[in-house]
């Protein structure tokens, strides 16, 4: 199972947003690494099975730098920017 595998091979980040006193906090967005192949065999899998189940789905990518807040292997939470579409806007 595609989700299976996720849960046993990609640790959850250890960060994904950073908080403040005085202001609202930051939440990351998740990427993963250019050279984590097999997540993103998986991770395009499961879009593909998600769309058939009639929900769309959309791989967003971007060669912009990004502030990252965590990293790991196979995963980067990095600060999100402006020029990135929103989830449910």
């Amino acid at each position: 199972d595609q989700f299976d595998w996720f849960n046993q091979y990609l640790p959850i980040p250890g960060r994904v947003g950073r908080h403040f006193k005085r202001r609202n906090p930051i939440w990351g967005i998740c990427w993963f690494h250019p050279d984590a192949k097999e997540a993103i065999s998986r991770a395009r899998y499961c879009a593909w099975l998600i769309e058939e189940g009639g929900l769309p789905v959309r791989s967003i990518t971007s060669a912009h730098e990004r502030e990252v807040l965590w990293r790991d292997a196979h995963q980067i939470v990095a600060k999100p920017t402006e020029d990135l579409p929103k989830a449910f806007g």
